[in-house]
């Protein structure tokens, strides 16, 4: 009897040590921080053709590169997942606050402006998940001509376009802004970032433009849509690479996810984001199809 006892005894004992190994469980499962999803990125080079946008795309994502020449067709693409460098925060300095203060013969420390400095700082300390990692869904399009409606399909929603062009080749950099002006016509985004690579920087020897030359060839002119009042920044998202060198390559689509990241973190993204979609009212169309379809004696 008392064996019996002892048995059912220590089988409580085993429900009850499983249920507080679950109630546990359960308590590190909430207090342990859950992972960011990867955000994916829609990237969308453009061109003319044979300037290297295939040869870059291959490079980049298969560390591959061949002379073959093979016109791409309408487009497709690749998704890759690249490791972002670490974002760089400027922290306040004290040596800079005690300058604005002796700077001024009439500043006091009751005078200097300290709510100001602090809510300045405060999106620095937003809540934003950091981002160390993007998914790049690079589309490579057809540069011919015959294609483009076919092409301009693929341009909704992009975030990034790189535009492309030769070095060797003077008319590939004045084409930029007629592939600009599509591809803003068509993306259905009202801020959409802009890098411009300029390719096959081994050839140098016949180099027919300098990369000093690009700002003022391409922000020189009356059209309504100006590539400089895209370009983030001139210093950074201005490169000229070789698709036959990974290291040039990888800066360029590095630059592409940090474009990336400073849009994500910034507060209007979700606004800029597929705007102006053309808007089609399903009660009129239905209006004019009844009308239509009512006999006419």
């Amino acid at each position: 009897m008392s064996s019996a006892q002892d048995q059912t005894h220590g089988s409580t004992q085993r429900k009850l040590k499983t249920s507080s190994q679950q109630a546990t469980e359960d308590e590190l499962e909430n207090t342990r921080p859950h992972t960011n999803p990867i955000p994916t990125l829609k990237v969308v080079l453009l061109g003319d053709s044979g300037v290297g946008k295939t040869c870059l795309r291959s490079q980049f994502v298969h560390h591959m590169f061949t002379n073959a020449y093979k016109a791409t067709i309408g487009g497709d693409y690749l998704t890759t997942t690249i490791q972002l460098p670490p974002l760089e925060i400027d922290e306040p300095s004290t040596m800079a606050f005690e300058s604005e203060i002796n700077g001024s013969s009439n500043a006091t420390v009751e005078e200097t402006p300290l709510t100001t400095t602090t809510s300045s700082l405060q999106p620095m300390s937003s809540a934003k998940p950091a981002i160390d990692k993007v998914n790049l869904q690079i589309w490579d399009t057809a540069g011919q001509e015959r294609f483009n409606s076919i092409s301009q399909a693929f341009y909704r929603g992009a975030d990034v376009c790189v535009l492309c062009y030769d070095i060797t080749n003077y008319e590939s950099v004045l084409s930029l802004k007629d592939w600009f002006s599509r591809f803003v016509q068509h993306c259905h985004v009202s801020q959409p970032g802009v890098i411009l690579a300029g390719n096959k920087l081994d050839r140098g020897k016949d180099r027919v433009v300098d990369k000093e030359e690009i700002k003022d060839i391409l922000t020189n002119t009356t059209a309504t849509t100006n590539i400089g009042d895209y370009v983030y920044d001139w210093e950074l998202d201005l490169l000229e690479v070789s698709a036959k060198q990974l290291p040039t390559v990888e800066s360029l689509f590095t630059r592409v996810g940090e474009l990336s990241r400073t849009y994500l973190l910034g507060d209007d993204y979700e606004r800029r984001k597929l705007q102006d979609f053309d808007n089609i009212d399903l009660r009129d169309a239905h209006k004019e199809v009844s009308s239509s379809s009512r006999c006419a004696c």
